[in-house]
């Protein structure tokens, strides 16, 4: 892994990527590709990260552009929600507790 051009770091339990192949791989998300196939082609193993780091990948990736792109900030500042109710708030609350088990889970795997 330390070898290939696409990654800046790697340790027993960490691996990062380096800018350009972030970008690379979002753009290849936004064409359709998926990412363990965008991972396969440029010389990374998905197996070898495992299913829970490259959804993990993919969250960061996601989260990382929308805070980037002016387009969406801007989309996002015009549009009024409706006060959350119970069920959507609780919800939500399942949804950042499944990414954190996602997490944990990738963690625990590297």
């Amino acid at each position: 892994m330390e070898k290939n051009p696409y990654v800046s770091f790697v340790s027993e339990t960490t691996i990062r990527f380096t800018e350009e192949f972030k970008e690379i791989a979002y753009a290849g998300k936004q064409t359709g590709t998926p990412l363990p196939e965008i991972f396969r082609i440029h010389g990374i193993d998905p197996a070898i990260l495992g299913s829970s780091r490259v959804e993990g990948f993919s969250y960061t990736l996601n989260r990382r552009n929308r805070k980037e792109d002016p387009d969406q900030k801007r989309s996002n500042t015009s549009y009024q929600r409706s006060p959350k109710t119970g069920e959507e708030s609780l919800i939500q609350r399942i949804e950042q507790l499944e990414h954190e088990l996602a997490y944990t889970r990738q963690e625990v795997e590297f």
